[in-house]
């Protein structure tokens, strides 16, 4: 972990060498972290999806009701579907946190709904400034003067009123 100790700021004092030598040092423990990381996800999923191990009876005992009660068939189950199942009957005797995960985990995220809706925004924008450019292209290819605007018509609904 980082700490005050052990960083080493980019200063003026410091030549640019030494700068890119400091770079290259973390980029190498940045990847270094990565890849343990990587690694600590899969060892996790091999190990949530391994089968149950019936020679500890006394937890598949414990865990057995409730996987039977959720419909879980107990000889195919994971040490996952404990999980989950365990965190389910936690969100339904109220904890809340256990009831964010399952939503959460279930992809009814209302943060990523709104990252959604952000990102769909964003590209709308970006959609709309490429068609001003290109418009603008398109009327300074034509020769119009920059002067000249385009007219604009507004359309109002009749709306029973006569007149």
């Amino acid at each position: 972990m980082a700490n005050e100790k052990n960083l080493t700021p980019f200063t003026s004092d410091q030549s640019h060498d030494e700068a890119v030598k400091n770079g290259k040092k973390g980029g190498v423990a940045s990847g270094a972290a990565r890849r343990r990381r990587k690694t600590m996800r899969q060892t996790l999923n091999t190990l949530l999806s391994a089968g149950l191990d019936v020679s500890e009876q006394e937890f598949v005992e414990k865990v057995t009701p409730r996987l039977q009660a959720l419909g879980i068939d107990v000889e195919n189950a994971t040490y996952q579907d404990v999980m989950l199942a365990g965190i389910l009957l936690k969100a339904i005797r109220g904890d809340v946190r256990a009831a964010e995960f399952i939503r959460d985990t279930g992809g009814d995220s209302p943060h990523l709904d709104i990252k959604k809706q952000e990102l769909k925004l964003r590209k709308e924008e970006l959609r709309f400034r490429q068609e001003l450019e290109t418009k603008k292209a398109a009327a300074e290819a034509s020769g119009s003067e920059e002067g000249e605007k385009e007219a604009v018509h507004i359309y109002l609904p009749d709306n029973g009123r006569g007149g």
